[in-house]
């Protein structure tokens, strides 16, 4: 076990005091820039969101069949209608 002198307990002490006002210092700042550029609030995740995305959703790909769906009727249509079907 080392043995510790005065000067190294008082050195010790200085130290956590000086770690201590850096941590009040980096917060500080911290608060200060949040202050001035607006600190980032959270997003609350809603269910109605949810909901009106995955209609959305679910729209669009019924839209895109449906014209998918459609033009492959018009096209056989027309080819009945050009061979006199």
């Amino acid at each position: 076990m080392a043995i510790k002198t005065m000067d190294d307990v008082e050195e010790g002490k200085r130290q956590e005091k000086r770690e201590k006002l850096k941590k009040e210092i980096s917060e500080d700042v911290s608060e200060v820039i949040g202050n001035v550029f607006g600190k980032p609030e959270q997003k609350k995740k809603s269910i109605l969101g949810t909901i009106i995305k995955i209609s959305l959703l679910v729209l669009l790909i019924l839209i895109i069949i449906n014209l998918f769906l459609g033009n492959i009727w018009l096209l056989r249509f027309f080819i009945k209608s050009l061979i006199g079907g």
